[in-house]
Order: structure tokens, then sequence, then C-alpha cells
């Protein structure tokens, strides 16, 4: 999962949360949403793929297997 966004606030640097809480019961309706100046903003187009699919430029890892297991 990417590093969520700082805050476009001018003071304030603190990273952004994806906010559920006041958002409809869809399962992607969210915000970004800052702790320390309680604000929110509407996520980009980009960050919506990004945060719902990864990144497109990212690698597709595989899964991990327990080295213990034999492969069939």
């Amino acid at each position: 999962m990417p590093l969520p966004p700082t805050c476009p606030t001018r003071d304030c640097n603190d990273r952004l949360w994806k906010d559920t809480t006041h958002t409809d019961t869809d399962w992607d309706n969210w915000r970004w949403w800052c702790c320390r100046c309680d604000q929110q903003w509407y996520p980009t187009a980009e960050q919506l793929q990004e945060f719902r699919y990864g990144s497109a430029a990212a690698p597709h890892r595989a899964a991990h297997r327990d080295p213990r297991l034999a492969r069939q």
C-alpha cells in the first residue's frame, strides 16, 4: 500500500488518513482527513485509482510461499 500524501495546508506537513467514518456505506467512498488540521479533502482521480488497485507502475508482487511446504 502506498504512503498517503501529506496535508496540503501550508503550515502542516502531517500525513493524511483515509477517512470513511462520515461518508456513505459504499466500500470506496472515502476522503482524506488530517488529524492535525481537522479538515477533509476529496482524493484526486489518480489517488482513487492508486488506493483502489495499487500503482500501475509498481511491479506485481508474487504471493509469499512457505519454504517448508513442498511444491506439488
